[in-house]
């Protein structure tokens, strides 16, 4: 081989490798948001002597599916529409759309502002009053949209720069926190002592990182089709290398911030984990503590505030083509700055409901695509509708039951279904629905055109998502 082609060979390995840093973390950071800030610590310090099993539950949902999800999205070769299209076209298009508006302009968007807003400026400097929240929701809102709106810029932004001043930033923050600190745990409160692992599992829930993770996938797959990078299987290497990083950095920040948590001094008169961090930014940095922590939140804000609405806009103009991504991104930016200026207290009380019902059909449909590596050539129509559709009556059910929605309070039955009554009884009667269906779907032994991973992967992948040009083909691909 001549030097000339080696040189450019070790020139390409070197961009690719970059590029992955980048990508690894840029997902980081913009799953890394004020919600998954504040979730560790406080659990560890309700979970007390229970902490290994909760903080195991809690990476369960906080940091494995997370990663498996943008895994299972870069095997789709698209995105999530094209994913939840195996359970059918409609549901593929009404699940998108809800969970892309769910995370974005509706509640997750319009929820990092204004946490950034009230732990990052309001507690830190005292600037309260709903003039002011305008003022700094307005500042937050147009340098995210500053950032969406450089084209090919979105993972160099985040992972070459703000995401190695969070780390830093929370690096500080719990090394020396955890030096400084050493009170024993106390005792694990009800919800922890009865079921820690499944306690700590639903608390991950609230992350709503799976769901996102359905979203910033497609960002980190344009990214490396932006580069050149367009063998499926290559993308599906590297993807899976990217979500792994980011997933690592996840598992090590939430494990620093939650064993800061257990050992925090007066543990009982903390309500919240925002106020938590406050305070052990404080004790620990003493003046210089709030800095931190103002700068740790608003940085973890911002960077997730950039994620969504990337991926909000590259999704809806892919659905509509007609309106660009400039417009949507314009659009869900509006849209968010108007919902944060409602409180934090408000959009959150919108929460549960949402989470509760989106987040089993997505668990479902994410886990079985990955079993479907198993048997790759295998159509398996019945196994995807039969998961998400059981997954997502039992968590209807759920809604019904604990929210008394039409008299379903009464129903007796619930208390016969495994694990109903700790928030997860969807769980089995999808496990043994999708079994039946998937014994069902083998012995028709109906089989794909070719492979789950081959191939390129989408033509309007191969530029940059955040370019206004994404026009993906539509979903519905042979399942």
């Amino acid at each position: 081989m001549s030097s000339s082609g080696t040189t450019s060979s070790t020139s390409s390995k070197k961009r690719t490798i970059s590029t992955l840093f980048a990508v690894g973390l840029m997902l980081f950071s913009m799953f890394f948001g004020a919600g998954n800030l504040i979730f560790p610590p406080m659990l560890g310090i309700e979970s007390g002597d229970h902490f290994i099993p909760a903080i195991t539950g809690f990476l369960l949902t906080g940091v494995f599916m997370p990663v498996i999800t943008v895994i299972a999205v870069a095997v789709s070769g698209s995105g999530v529409r094209d994913l939840a299209s195996r359970a059918g076209a409609i549901f593929g298009v009404a699940f998108s759309v809800v969970a892309y508006l769910s995370i974005g302009p509706f509640y997750a968007l319009p929820r990092a502002a204004a946490i950034g807003y009230e732990l990052g400026i309001e507690s830190t400097f005292g600037l309260s009053g709903g003039l002011w929240r305008l003022v700094c929701t307005a500042v937050f809102f147009s340098i995210a949209f500053a950032i969406v709106m450089f084209p090919g810029k979105v993972a160099d932004t985040l992972g070459n720069y703000l995401t190695p001043v969070l780390l830093i930033l929370l690096a500080v923050l719990t090394i020396v926190g955890i030096r400084s600190m050493n009170n024993p745990p106390i005792e694990a409160t009800e919800e922890y002592s009865s079921n820690a692992l499944v306690a700590g599992v639903l608390q991950g829930y609230f992350t709503m990182d799976s769901i996102a993770a359905l979203a910033f996938a497609i960002i980190v797959v344009s990214s490396f089709g932006g580069s050149g990078i367009t063998d499926h299987k290559k993308v599906v290497k590297l993807t899976s290398i990217a979500a792994i990083t980011a997933g690592a950095f996840l598992l090590l920040v939430y494990i620093g911030l939650g064993v800061m948590g257990t050992r925090m001094p007066d543990k009982s008169s903390y309500s919240d984990g925002a106020a938590v961090l406050s305070s052990a930014s404080k004790l620990t940095l003493g003046s210089t503590g709030d800095m931190v922590f103002s700068g740790v939140v608003l940085l973890a804000c911002l960077t997730t505030a950039v994620g969504l609405i990337a991926a909000c806009s590259a999704f809806f103009n892919e659905l509509l083509p007609g309106i660009s991504y400039r417009a949507w991104a314009i659009t869900f930016t509006l849209i968010g700055f108007g919902i944060s200026n409602l409180g934090l207290e408000r959009i959150l009380s919108m929460s549960a409901p949402v989470i509760g019902v989106i987040y089993p059909s997505a668990i479902a449909l994410v886990l079985l695509s990955m079993f479907h590596l198993l048997v790759p050539r295998h159509r398996l129509p019945y196994s995807y509708r039969t998961a998400v559709y059981v997954a997502l009556l039992f968590s209807l059910i759920d809604l019904g039951v604990n929210h008394n929605l039409l008299g379903m309070e009464s129903l007796t039955f619930t208390s016969s279904i495994p694990l109903f009554t700790e928030g997860l009884g969807w769980l089995i009667p999808t496990v043994v629905a999708t079994a039946i269906a998937f014994a069902v779907d083998m012995s028709r032994g109906r089989m794909r055109k070719e492979s789950l991973i081959s191939g390129e992967i989408d033509e309007s992948l191969h530029s940059d998502v955040t370019s206004g040009s994404s026009t993906p083909n539509a979903a519905g691909k042979d399942d």
